[in-house]
């Protein structure tokens, strides 16, 4: 299976404020889904959500209406290229 480029990666201060996210927007036909955060992004251990077929905006609008907390979004733009950061959270 081939993935879908572009796709963006957020990055949350912890596990909770991931699964707080998905289960908030569970059943609104978001395009996210929770997978562990890539090595390249950090090497700590954690869970970030993938979301593919949006932009940034709508993906920091959900957030800020959910009242949650991110810690960055990064985009995957082709296979080859490494994810660039796009938007840094404010805690």
């Amino acid at each position: 299976m081939h993935e879908k480029y572009p796709y963006y990666v957020v990055t949350f201060p912890s596990v909770h404020h991931a699964i707080k996210l998905e289960a908030k927007l569970k059943g609104q036909g978001f395009p996210l889904r929770l997978v562990p955060v890539p090595r390249e992004i950090s090497s700590s251990c954690g869970v970030a959500a993938k979301v593919k077929d949006t932009n940034v905006d709508d993906i920091k609008a959900l957030i800020k209406k959910n009242g949650l907390e991110f810690d960055a979004i990064y985009i995957y733009e082709t296979p080859k290229q490494k994810p660039s950061l796009i938007a840094e959270g404010i805690h």
